[in-house]
């Protein structure tokens, strides 16, 4: 065992040995398969992870009469193995967002963890066995309320993907419950545990940000799951960080211990994000107020939990620049071009510290207050709340500035751009409509999920021809820009009108490309569903009718016939169950269907399915919906 190695700890099953070690102000350490915290208040009492859950039969010593929550703080085995032994009419249940699935649906789980062709690394075979409900999925930021307590979660990866820590006062200290993440004096529980994909060291990096992110918040002391407490968080981090920068140049891997939160100047009142990952912008006052379009990751690694099945997790590093930095003292509203995820992933964050409104185009609000309705890629999993929407082409005012709304259907067909004129310039913001390559603008990137055919980019191209903006600001494309004695990666850039030229003929030479790949309808034949159901993701009850929406879209450049059958699974019934229809040249059928689910169904989810004939041709079951009974989506 080398020094400092505090994961054996004692046996508190014999009889005698008070396994309550009192901290102060109803704060109590349990020694288990970990190191359990306790806070009561009277006879009623939260613990913070579990262990084994052997300490229970003894919290009459405390006089506790109740335990009414357990949190924790990640879901590995020596966390939480007690829950089977909870009394749930009386306890309930607490868990990271990001590892619910690992708790209430672990046997999906482990029917599809990879054993064979496996690089996936993240430590989650040492999840639960069986499946536990859960009463409170904690999404990171939000505060934990009981009794005189409050305890806010924080994002916390490095020993897991999806780890939370807890800050919160306990007798008029500052402390943080951190479970695996750190242990006395500055080491880590395991070393196995801080990689997530085959030769990175990727959560010893997140284990370095949420450290200093745990830091900011000031605590005076920090409560481990493993070993003592630690009563120098400052010391014990920084000397943890300098191991994980040396462990990770000895792997090989790149890690970056500090979030990048500089701004680069487009002009005197316009940033852009330094961030190598989405590049967002602020327009700003000279008052101090601030207008955002997109927020996304903090870095490229951000986006990497979700390799491993895992919630992406945000850090509030760059919008705390924006003050710090540059005195802006209030964000008015942010502005998004599309629903990406690494474009709008600060928002849920802005909305629940900050209330920050969202506006964006009419077409987009849909997706991002109700994502769950929609099968498209890259989508945040929870509602985000839209305050207001623009239609095409609608212009409005900031603080004296000038914008419009634009309908950019490229890199996604549901994608908006804002146009406006700042200190003496004419910006078109685009997000991921348009790209450069060989030093030429060029058509973006070609997702077809994303509702993308060969007249998308062309309809971006006819509008900034129309537009004629002096500068595009980029989601992503960087040139190289020397300032001073650096070089730095910049998203901003300088277009002519032969530039917009060659987009619409880079546009077109796609469209032809599209064109020639198919006997006919490219258009329908570039998009699976042109054809569909919403929502995608429906939880049902028994006997308890659920509206499905039917929607087919004529791609075609003819009239076309339809015959549609749902075709439900064994145990639900469909009204009305066919369906057919005449549509002209660009029209759209929508017809809403009841689902009722007769008994309990067999897999969850069930899968219901549309039967289609198109002109008098069978094409089979193209389109589908998920119906959840039970189980944990993602």
């Amino acid at each position: 065992m080398s020094k400092g190695d505090t994961s054996v700890q004692p046996n508190f099953s014999a009889g005698n040995h008070e396994p309550f070690e009192p901290l102060g102000n109803g704060l109590f350490r349990v020694q288990d398969t970990c190191t359990a915290y306790l806070v009561v208040r009277g006879k009623s009492a939260i613990a913070i992870d579990l262990g084994s859950g052997k300490w229970l039969k003894s919290l009459d010593r405390l006089g506790v009469q109740r335990l009414d929550w357990v949190i924790l703080t990640h879901t590995h085995r020596d966390q939480c193995a007690g829950v089977y032994h909870l009394d749930r009419n009386t306890t309930r249940l607490a868990v990271p967002i990001s590892e619910q699935h690992l708790v209430e649906d672990v046997e999906s789980f482990w029917r599809r963890r990879r054993v064979y062709h496996n690089y996936n690394q993240v430590a989650d075979f040492f999840s639960l066995p069986r499946n536990c409900p859960v009463d409170c999925a904690l999404l990171d930021y939000e505060f934990f309320r009981w009794e005189d307590l409050e305890l806010e979660v924080l994002p916390a990866p490095g020993h897991t993907p999806g780890s939370i820590s807890l800050m919160g006062t306990v007798a008029d200290k500052r402390v943080a419950f951190t479970g695996d993440l750190i242990t006395f004096p500055d080491h880590v529980p395991q070393i196995h545990n801080l990689q997530y994909g085959y030769t990175d060291a990727l959560g010893a990096e997140w284990t370095s940000h949420s450290l200093r992110l745990l830091l900011s918040r000031k605590p005076a002391v920090f409560y481990p799951s493993h070993g003592p407490v630690i009563e120098e968080p400052t010391a014990s981090v920084a000397t943890l960080r300098k191991k994980i920068d040396a462990l990770s140049r000895e792997m090989y891997y790149s890690a970056k211990l500090d979030l990048d939160t500089r701004f680069h100047r487009t002009s005197p009142h316009l940033l852009q994000s330094a961030t190598n990952n989405c590049t967002w912008y602020v327009l700003h006052s000279d008052d101090g107020h601030a207008l955002l379009i997109d927020v996304g990751y903090p870095m490229d690694g951000s986006a990497r939990f979700m390799r491993f099945g895992y919630l992406e997790r945000f850090f509030p590093d760059q919008l705390e620049a924006l003050e710090r930095d540059h005195g802006i003292r209030h964000i008015d509203a942010i502005l998004v071009t599309h629903y990406h995820d690494d474009h709008i992933a600060g928002i849920p964050y802005l909305q629940s510290r900050k209330n920050t409104p969202v506006w964006c185009l009419d077409r987009i609000a849909p997706i991002l207050s109700e994502p769950s309705r929609f099968n498209l890629p890259c989508k945040l999993p929870w509602p985000i709340r839209v305050d207001r929407t623009f239609a095409d082409r609608e212009c409005f005012e900031w603080r004296g500035v000038e914008l419009q709304m634009h309908n950019l259907p490229g890199q996604t067909d549901l994608h908006g751009g804002i146009s406006f004129q700042m200190d003496g310039c004419h910006y078109l913001a685009m997000g991921d409509s348009a790209h450069f390559g060989e030093d030429k603008l060029r058509h973006g990137h070609v997702i077809f999920a994303n509702r993308v055919t060969g007249s998308n980019h062309l309809a971006v191209a006819k509008r900034m021809l129309e537009i004629s903006p002096d500068v595009l600001l980029h989601g992503h494309h960087r040139r190289t820009v020397r300032t001073g004695d650096r070089f730095e990666g910049r998203s901003d850039t300088r277009v002519t009108h032969e530039d917009l030229l060659e987009f619409e003929t880079s546009s077109q030479r796609l469209a032809d490309i599209l064109d020639s790949m198919v006997v006919d309808e490219p258009d329908r034949r570039c998009r699976a569903d042109w054809v569909r159901l919403e929502p995608y993701r429906t939880f049902v009850q028994e006997d308890k009718p659920a509206p499905i929406d039917l929607i087919v879209e004529n791609l075609s450049e003819k009239p076309i016939e339809l015959s549609l059958q749902m075709v439900p699974p064994s145990g639900i019934a469909v009204d009305p169950e066919n369906v057919s229809c005449r549509l002209a040249v660009g029209q759209t059928h929508r017809s809403t269907h009841q689902v009722v689910v007769q008994r309990t169904l067999s897999a969850s989810p069930a899968i219901l399915c549309v039967d289609i004939t198109l002109d008098g041709q069978p094409l089979g079951w193209l389109a589908e919906c998920q119906l959840w009974q039970q189980g944990v989506p993602t």
